[in-house]
């Protein structure tokens, strides 16, 4: 059997618990990247009333806004 003292046992259960928090916020900020880039992709902005709306990702290039009725670009939303 292996013989391990207190200190080594709890310095071992605090780098796991600290190396997987950090994984899973690792994980969860690329995911939300990764979502907010697909968002912006499908989304126009109105250059009228600045409304914004989402459009299907086969839809023309030019779309009408559901707002003010103007015809708006396909474009994505420019980045944060």
């Amino acid at each position: 059997m292996i013989g391990i003292g207190l200190a080594p046992l709890v310095m071992l259960v605090m780098l796991i618990g600290v190396t997987t928090i950090c994984s899973l916020w690792f994980y969860t900020f690329w995911h939300e990247q990764r979502r907010e880039t697909k968002r912006r992709r499908i989304a126009v902005l109105c250059r009228i009333c600045g409304c914004t709306y989402a459009i299907q990702k086969k839809s023309p290039a030019i779309t009408v806004c559901p707002s003010c009725g103007s015809r708006n670009e396909r474009g994505g939303l420019p980045p944060i």
